[in-house]
């Protein structure tokens, strides 16, 4: 029996020296590997960032507006007009229960003018047909008028303003979409980083005279960018198209103020 253990003593102590020298020839066999330490500033984790793209941005809520400077009316209506009915709208008058006044103010510089010319009904005073026949075109006026309201049983007013136009109003040729196109297109670079928060509401004016010429050209507010406001005037001066002059009642030719609205929404 004890020759069996130590003849499988021996056999054991055999086998773990070959092993033993069989491991240490491999590993004299493979190269060390190489290791390369990058110091912590250069590790980068996740993709690389850039700087910025700086772009030249268009503001493109930009509008241009052509047309009269309130809502128009035709002098034909005005000077003829007897009631109030002739110059307001329906829906206003059935709001009204009870009239207490209607007003004439004239609009100059964007400032109204009282001209102390009041009604108590719906038909116009004779001191006030005397003042709409004095009207003419370009001129504006407000009709103020107070009221009880039929749906509230409160106070009321109502103040449309209106614009003196000729019968038929100037048209540009190419019709005023595309004029506000060309506009739009031909200012994009003068554009370039407008910021909407410094932008007002600009008003360009011109006359399109009874031989269909432009005169007249006036800024009377600015975008707040004068490079803009001058590029526009340019463009005004040098349109591809022509214009087609206004008429009166009686077909003949007559001049009319339009203004261009152009930057942002405004009065």
């Amino acid at each position: 029996m004890k020759k069996q253990i130590l003849i499988l003593g021996i056999v054991i102590i055999a086998f773990v020296l070959t092993a033993f020298t069989v491991f240490k020839k491999d590993i004299k066999d493979v190269a060390p590997t190489q290791i390369t330490t990058t110091e912590t500033e250069d590790v980068i984790y996740g993709p690389k960032e850039h700087d910025p793209i700086i772009k030249n941005e268009v503001f493109e809520d930009f509008i241009y507006e052509i047309g009269t400077r309130f809502m128009p009316i035709k002098k034909s209506v005005v000077i003829n007009a007897k009631k109030l009915k002739d110059v307001y709208d329906i829906e206003t008058l059935n709001s009204m229960k009870t009239l207490q006044a209607v007003r004439l103010l004239k609009v100059v510089n964007d400032r109204q003018q009282d001209l102390n010319l009041a009604g108590t009904t719906t038909t116009f005073t004779t001191e006030q047909l005397n003042y709409l026949q004095t009207l003419d075109y370009g001129d504006n006026i407000v009709f103020r008028t107070e009221f009880i309201d039929k749906y509230s049983g409160g106070y009321n007013y109502s103040t449309p303003h209106h614009t003196i136009v000729p019968d038929v109003q100037a048209q540009y040729s190419e019709g005023f979409k595309a004029l506000k196109a060309y506009f739009k297109d031909q200012t994009e670079t003068v554009r370039q980083d407008v910021d909407p928060k410094q932008l007002k509401a600009g008003k360009l004016y011109f006359t399109v005279t009874k031989t269909g010429d432009i005169e007249n050209i006036h800024l009377d507010h600015s975008s707040n960018y004068p490079k803009v406001d001058r590029q526009l005037i340019k463009l005004l001066k040098d349109l591809p198209s022509t214009w087609t002059p206004a008429k009166d009642e009686n077909g003949n030719t007559v001049d009319q103020e339009l203004v261009i609205s152009f930057g942002l929404m405004g009065c």
